[in-house]
C-alpha cells in the first residue's frame, strides 16, 4: 500500500498546500478533505485564537484527516532601522492612499501557542516549512501520534527532516509559487532552486521516508509521471488558488488567469524571502531601483498595509499574487471537487 495514504489515512495521493494569508478558509480545507484528499490550513502568520476559530470550523464541515502547515522558524523580530525601504513603499502607499509606514516594526512568534492549539484540538497532521521543528516539539507532537510533513528543497534538508523524526518529506521544486522551504537562505538567496524532476529523483535515493512531489503541477499527466519516478503523493498549490472554495481576492485570481508561463518571477520585496509570483508594478520598481529587501519578517510586516489596501482595491499591481510556473495552464475557475476529478478522472 501506498505509504503516504496509510500514514495520513486519506484517499488520495493529493495535498492542497498550506498557502498562508487566508487563502485556505476552512470551506477549501474541508472541500478538499471530503474529496479524500489531504487539505491544509495555512497557519504560518496566525494568531492562536484565529487559528482554533478556523480548526474548529474545518472540524465542523468534515470528519476526515486534514493538516496544518506552520513555519518552522523563530518570527519574533524588532527593527527601526526601515530606511531607505520605507520611503520607496511610501510612494506606492501614496498611489494606494494609505497612510506612511511606519518607523518601527515589532513582530511576534506564536508557534508554541499554535502548538498547543493544534495538540487540544487534535489535528492529526503538522507540515512546517523554512526548517525544522525544535526537538522538544517533535518528541511532544509524536508522543501525541501527529504525522509530521516537512518542506525540502535539496537533498540535505530531507535528510535532516529524515534524521529529526518527520514522517514525510515535500520535494519542493523551483518550479514552485510562493515560499519554498528552504533552510538557509544567507546560503541561498533566491531559494534553493532545482527543478522538481531531479529534485524528486535525488531525494528518493538519499531518504527511505515517503516523498512528495511539489511545484508547477496543474494536470493529471504531471502527477501520474511524479508518481511513477517514486513519489507517493503530489502537493498541488497554485491550482487551488482559483477554486471557487478558496479566500483568494477576485483581483488575484483574474490576474492567475490571465497570466502566462513566463509571468513569474522570484522577489524577496514582500517578505524578504525568495517567493515566486507573478511579476506587477510593485516588483518592477523596486527592481529598477535595485533595492535591497529588508530581513523577513522585517520586509513581510512593512508591506502588510500594501498589500492589504491593494486587496481591498482590487487593484493587483501591488499584491503579492504568489504562483508556480504552471499558471500560465489554468484558464478556469472551478470548484475543488472538479479540480481534484481532473487529477484522477
Amino acid at each position: 500500500m501506498n505509504r503516504f495514504l496509510k500514514l495520513t489515512k486519506v484517499k488520495l495521493p493529493i495535498i492542497q498546500a498550506g498557502m498562508a494569508g487566508g487563502i485556505t478558509t476552512p470551506e477549501l480545507v474541508a472541500a478538499v478533505a471530503n474529496q479524500g484528499a489531504l487539505g491544509t490550513i495555512g497557519a504560518g502568520y496566525m494568531k492562536p485564537e484565529a487559528l482554533q476559530k478556523v480548526v474548529q470550523q474545518v472540524k465542523q464541515l468534515t470528519d476526515q484527516p486534514f493538516a496544518v502547515n506552520l513555519f518552522a522558524t523563530n518570527l519574533q523580530a524588532s527593527s527601526d532601522d526601515l530606511e531607505p525601504m520605507q520611503s520607496e513603499l511610501n510612494t506606492f502607499r501614496e498611489r494606494l492612499r494609505i497612510e506612511p509606514g511606519s518607523k518601527q516594526v515589532q513582530v511576534h512568534d506564536y508557534m508554541q501557542e499554535n502548538l498547543e492549539v493544534l495538540l487540544t484540538e487534535k489535528v492529526p497532521i503538522i507540515s512546517t516549512a523554512f526548517g525544522i521543528l525544535a526537538n522538544e516539539h517533535i518528541e511532544k507532537l509524536k508522543n501525541n501520534h501527529v504525522i509530521l510533513i516537512g518542506m525540502a528543497t535539496n537533498v540535505e534538508e530531507a535528510k535532516q527532516l529524515e534524521e529529526a523524526g518527520y514522517d514525510i518529506v515535500v520535494a519542493q521544486g523551483s518550479e514552485a509559487g510562493g515560499h519554498r522551504g528552504t533552510f538557509y537562505i544567507d546560503q541561498y538567496p533566491d531559494g534553493c532552486n532545482i527543478g522538481l524532476v531531479s529534485l524528486l529523483c535525488a531525494i528518493t535515493e538519499q531518504v527511505n521516508i515517503p516523498v512528495v512531489a511539489t511545484g508547477g503541477i496543474i494536470c493529471k499527466e504531471q502527477m501520474e509521471g511524479l508518481l511513477k519516478l517514486g513519489a507517493e503523493a503530489v502537493q498541488i498549490g497554485t491550482r487551488f488558488l482559483v477554486a471557487e472554495e478558496a479566500g483568494t481576492a477576485p483581483s488575484y485570481k483574474e490576474a492567475i488567469l490571465n497570466a502566462k508561463a513566463e509571468d513569474t518571477v522570484i522577489t524577496t520585496f514582500f517578505s524578504g524571502r525568495p517567493a515566486r509570483g507573478i511579476v506587477n508594478t510593485f516588483i518592477n520598481e523596486l527592481e529598477q531601483k535595485q533595492m535591497t529587501a529588508l530581513p523577513f519578517p522585517i520586509q513581510n510586516d512593512c508591506t502588510k498595509d500594501i498589500r492589504k489596501a491593494a486587496k481591498e482595491q482590487g487593484d493587483s499591481a501591488y499584491q503579492s499574487l504568489w504562483a508556480g510556473q504552471g499558471v500560465g495552464q489554468i484558464r478556469t475557475e472551478a470548484t475543488v471537487k472538479d479540480i481534484i476529478e481532473s487529477f484522477i478522472k
